[in-house]
């Protein structure tokens, strides 16, 4: 659970760097495992069938919600997203990508277009003529800063009925595909109201669209589940996944689809890279799957999930420049509002963050000024225990007295 810097200090780490370390830093078992396969079999490109390739295949069948056949294996949570959007699109013979604002994908061109968050890429006019044409934002499920101004109790899923909306206006039945995370955790941990998914679900059948879940952060047990589309029961017909499909000892991500999308383009190159299929990484990633469900790591994301997000929630009485605090299992996000006129949240966010980094917890700050939010971003690894929490929730008050 635990960095360290050039000075020997030590860091409680509640980041998993992006979500990728689901079993912490040196476990030794991942280590062996690499060392086993790097005097067996390091590199071969995907033209070549390995048995590491074809054992993780299997694994992410099994791991993932039925009806998902096909497997094809990337680099990075961005090249998958990639990958799917093609696949998508080629499945569907076109037409237009329907994703969310605050939603993240990735930073390769057709990934980033989906992304409905401000970045650099959207921001700056010299690079964002790279973005491709045909990606359609729709109004996300965030109940705390709905964009309609509604209260979530009388609401109706008014961004549902906007998603709909959305998809007529912008394309009728010439949708190929809508995209999000199950949980937006780029965005802020924005946890869409009870269903949400499976309503998109149901417009996604009526309007002949597929539906893509880019569970890159959210994906190998980091909710409290093995994905959080198994929340509401929701199958994708395209599932994306990486980051912690191998615990971060080496780069890989999965895509997972139906039979049928697979196979329409089984005869025909739509995507991949010189080691998008690296033994190395299905290795690690079969080692890595094992461990968790091995070690029930999954049941703990759940319960020790809770109970972070008990004692987060328990600061909001003491400090009202909490607003709101909000996750599942270990994906927790706790957002901060202006409390007085003498609070600037902005600076008020990233003051904490460094406070809390200089008392050795590392986290995540996601905050914009044109976004209109500052939320502290954790989500920590898998074999986080309560013992963790207790320190890090003291590291969290420690801070918060200082800057306050």
């Amino acid at each position: 659970m635990y960095l360290y810097d050039d000075a020997g200090k030590k860091y409680l780490d509640f980041s998993g760097q992006f979500s990728a370390c689901s079993l912490g830093h040196g476990n030794e078992e991942m280590i062996n495992t690499l060392t086993d396969q790097l005097k067996k079999l390091v590199s071969v490109t995907s033209m070549y069938m390995t048995e590491e390739r074809a054992r993780l295949a299997e694994k992410m069948v099994e791991i993932t919600p039925d009806g998902l056949d096909k497997v094809m294996f990337g680099c990075t949570g961005s090249d998958a997203n990639e990958f799917a959007l093609k696949l998508a699109k080629y499945y569907k013979g076109g037409g237009r990508i329907i994703s969310f604002r605050r939603g993240f994908h990735g930073s390769t061109a057709g990934a980033a277009a989906a992304t409905g968050k401000s970045e650099m890429i959207q921001e700056n006019s010299s690079i964002s003529e790279l973005l491709p044409r045909g990606f359609v934002h729709s109004a996300p499920p965030y109940c705390y800063h709905c964009d309609f101004g509604k209260e979530p109790d009388s609401c109706g899923l008014q961004c549902l009925k906007y998603l709909e909306q959305t998809m007529l206006h912008e394309g009728g039945d010439k949708i190929a595909a809508v995209i999000s995370e199950p949980i937006f955790a780029a965005g802020g941990v924005i946890v869409p109201p009870s269903g949400f998914w499976t309503g998109v679900r149901k417009l996604c059948d009526q309007y002949g669209a597929l539906l893509i879940f880019d569970e890159v952060v959210t994906g190998i047990g980091q909710t409290g589940s093995m994905f959080a589309c198994q929340y509401e029961g929701v199958t994708p017909d395209i599932l994306v996944t990486g980051k912690a499909l191998s615990s971060g000892y080496v780069p890989g991500s999965a895509v997972i689809c139906r039979r049928e999308i697979g196979e329409a383009m089984d005869s025909v190159s739509l995507h991949g890279h010189t080691h998008s299929c690296y033994p190395l990484m299905a290795a690690a990633a079969c080692k890595n799957i094992e461990i968790i469900q091995r070690d029930h790591l999954v049941e703990n994301s759940a319960q020790t999930g809770a109970y972070l997000h008990e004692r987060l929630t328990g600061l909001m009485s003491r400090y009202p420049v909490i607003g709101d605090v909000r996750g599942r299992g270990l994906l927790q996000g706790l957002e901060l509002q202006d409390a007085s006129p003498e609070y600037d949240k902005f600076k008020l966010g990233q003051k904490l963050y460094e406070t809390m980094l200089h008392n050795g917890l590392i986290t995540e700050l996601e905050s914009r000024r044109n976004l209109e939010n500052v939320v502290v971003v954790m989500h920590p690894a898998l074999i986080t225990s309560r013992a963790d929490v207790d320190q890090a929730v003291s590291v969290i008050q420690q801070s918060l007295d200082q800057c306050l």
